[in-house]
């Protein structure tokens, strides 16, 4: 009887033993296909990044971050849940893509069967740094015009839709957004200026949009000033 007991108890130990070793391999079989998911989310980040770096690190937009929507991306990545390629939703193996509003960040989704895994993206420190310093200079630079057009009009500012290429910069080289390499211009994005006539035209105001937000605005100076900025 004894016996018998002994047997039933090494047969039960033994049967918990293999169960719990089962387990972690079923498991691991799971974790294995979401690994799959990982890795076609960080294929899809490098075409992402691969669009950003060309583009100045402005990354593509949310309609482009798909089959056909325009990234070029050699071998589109697979969801291994479906035998399919990977497209945008919430299911498991799909992705979500949202980029910021100016398109200088954006955070990439891969939805796994449990969870998710988080991707971001966005521009380099330096890269920041360097276009800010190039924006504030151009801005600088169309300061300048703005004040030499008051010298010429009895001291008076131009009103904002004169400060254009033909207006206040006719006769010199308008200042380059260092964001899209063509003439600045008065908006909301990085690089853009915006540009305030104040009190009449006896001030003004002038600002460019950083990566930060808007600068500190710029207003009346003398020459000596604004050579001192620039240095």
């Amino acid at each position: 009887m004894r016996h018998r007991t002994t047997t039933r108890l090494l047969l039960l130990t033994l049967g918990v033993l293999l169960l719990v070793a089962w387990l972690p391999a079923a498991s691991s079989a799971t974790s294995f296909v979401d690994k799959q998911v990982q890795a076609s989310a960080l294929l899809l980040q490098n075409y992402i990044n691969t669009y950003g770096q060309k583009k100045e690190f402005i990354y593509p937009t949310k309609a482009m971050v798909k089959k056909g929507g325009g990234l070029t991306a050699p071998i589109w990545p697979a969801n291994p849940w479906t035998g399919r390629i990977m497209v945008p939703g919430t299911g498991r193996g799909a992705y979500s893509y949202t980029p910021n509003t100016d398109r200088t960040r954006y955070t990439l989704t891969a939805h796994l069967s449990k969870g998710s895994y988080k991707l971001t993206g966005g521009i380099p420190g330096w890269f920041k740094s360097e276009r800010d310093v190039a924006a504030k200079q151009a801005a600088l630079l169309l300061q300048r015009y703005v004040e030499e057009y008051a010298s010429l009009h009895g001291n008076v500012f131009p009103a904002a839709t004169d400060v254009t290429p033909a207006v206040v910069g006719a006769g010199y080289v308008w200042p380059t957004s260092p964001w899209t390499g063509s003439d600045m211009v008065s908006g909301t994005a990085i690089g853009d200026f915006s540009y305030t006539q104040l009190t009449g035209g006896t001030s003004y105001s002038l600002k460019v949009k950083l990566t930060t937000g808007w600068s500190t605005a710029f207003g009346p100076s003398t020459l000596v000033e604004l050579i001192a900025a620039t240095r």
